[in-house]
């Protein structure tokens, strides 16, 4: 081995080795970086669908203590565990956190109530745009926006208690 050989094997990368490395790196990123940034749909999707599962879980287990109690009108509210109180409709479905229950028909102050009584450690909710989750009604419809993004929604009929959880 003579010296040129030895010096050349010691400088390192040459300037077209660097380019080769550097195009293949951003290549990549090209084709990787959509995908991560589709993720943050993806979560607010998540999200929501997961705070759909989790009110939907609570008006069924609530509607199961309605049952319990005997399945009447007369039967008003229940106490759920950790001392919350959830009023029921003449259904059975909660409509909101009195103790004397509900007449049939939402407001959005009790949306408000079943999302704070049903869910544990509950996200903001408002009846304005002022927090992370809006609750509007229509009659017996109570209706959960998330407001970061649009198009994800969580819908309650406190008539039946069919959830309806709307994502793009």
């Amino acid at each position: 081995m003579d010296a040129r050989t030895h010096r050349r094997r010691n400088q390192g990368f040459t300037i077209i080795e660097l380019v080769v490395v550097i195009v293949i790196i951003g290549i990549l990123a090209a084709t990787a970086l959509p995908r991560f940034i589709d993720m943050t749909g993806e979560a607010h999707n998540a999200k929501t669908e997961a705070i759909g599962g989790a009110i939907s879980s609570g008006v069924n287990l609530s509607h199961a203590s309605w049952i319990a109690q005997g399945a009447t009108a007369a039967v008003n509210s229940a106490t759920l565990e950790g001392g919350v109180t959830v009023g029921f409709n003449d259904s059975g479905w909660p409509e909101n956190s009195n103790a004397g229950g509900g007449n049939g028909t939402a407001t959005a102050g009790e949306c408000v109530q079943v999302w704070n009584t049903l869910l544990t450690d509950p996200p903001s909710i408002a009846t304005g745009t002022s927090a992370e989750w809006q609750a509007t009604t229509d009659d017996t419809i109570c209706t959960y926006t998330y407001n970061p993004v649009a198009g994800r929604s969580i819908a309650y009929n406190t008539s039946n208690g069919q959830i309806v959880v709307t994502v793009p």
